[in-house]
């Protein structure tokens, strides 16, 4: 049992009997499916550093793409770097059409930007300059900050790893809104839907005094990464 918070029994318990179908046949059912489309949505609403990782590349001499291995369920890149003198060094994310500008596909030398491409549906990071013998003597690992995907809700004691424990809430209030919906109930649907965007207000609000961060609304795609840097990293989204 979590110290604080709740599991996924507990959370799709909630929502049985919030929504008033506990004693409807497969009602459990229709709960966590409930739960797990909450739990997409809040995770398409904004980035989350809950799901926030590290992985790594290992360059390889004139070679320019790369796949995302060991990178579970990468979403959306944030920052590429390698480091120097345990000094971070940029490489610079660019949209696919300043990749398609500016990119060199025939040199080697130090990396100075990144584009990730969709190729053949499998996402790979591209470099230019392609890395060099000199560059790959020096640097032997290539770091790329990444969101990865929350994981679906599937035993009794999962839990969920976002929203964080303060605002689970969230995930009831918008499987309820759901649920209720679909039985004719717009008040009902409206009032638990209001009720789930308070929680997720809450935690924006959170993160702004405690992190200070600052948030955008929308959701981010790889075109408007260009510019993406130490000092001025992919800003997280509402």
């Amino acid at each position: 049992m979590p110290t604080y918070g709740l599991q996924f029994s507990e959370i799709y318990e909630r929502v049985q009997d919030y929504a008033n179908i506990t004693n409807i046949t497969g009602s459990a059912t229709k709960a966590k499916k409930a739960v797990n489309d909450a739990l997409r949505k809040i995770a398409a609403d904004r980035r989350w550093l809950a799901l926030r990782r590290t992985g790594t590349i290992t360059p390889v001499v004139s070679t320019q793409a790369y796949a995302l291995t060991g990178m579970a369920g990468f979403n959306y890149p944030v920052r590429c770097y390698y480091i120097s003198n345990g000094i971070e060094q940029e490489i610079r994310i660019v949209s696919e059409d300043e990749w398609a500008f500016k990119s060199d596909n025939d040199s080697d030398g130090t990396p100075e930007i990144c584009a990730f491409l969709d190729i053949s549906g499998a996402t790979k990071v591209y470099f230019s300059l392609r890395p060099s013998a000199a560059f790959v003597s020096l640097y032997t690992t290539i770091y790329i900050d990444y969101d990865k995907k929350p994981t679906e809700l599937s035993a009794d004691t999962d839990i969920p790893e976002i929203p964080g424990t303060n605002n689970q809430m969230a995930l009831v209030y918008y499987a309820v809104s759901e649920l209720v919906l679909k039985q004719g109930d717009y008040q009902g649907q409206t009032t638990y839907y209001a009720k789930a965007e308070e929680e997720m207000n809450k935690a924006f609000v959170s993160d702004v005094h405690f992190r200070g961060m600052k948030r955008k609304a929308g959701k981010p795609s790889f075109g408007i990464l260009s510019g993406t840097n130490r000092q001025r990293p992919q800003q997280d989204y509402k």
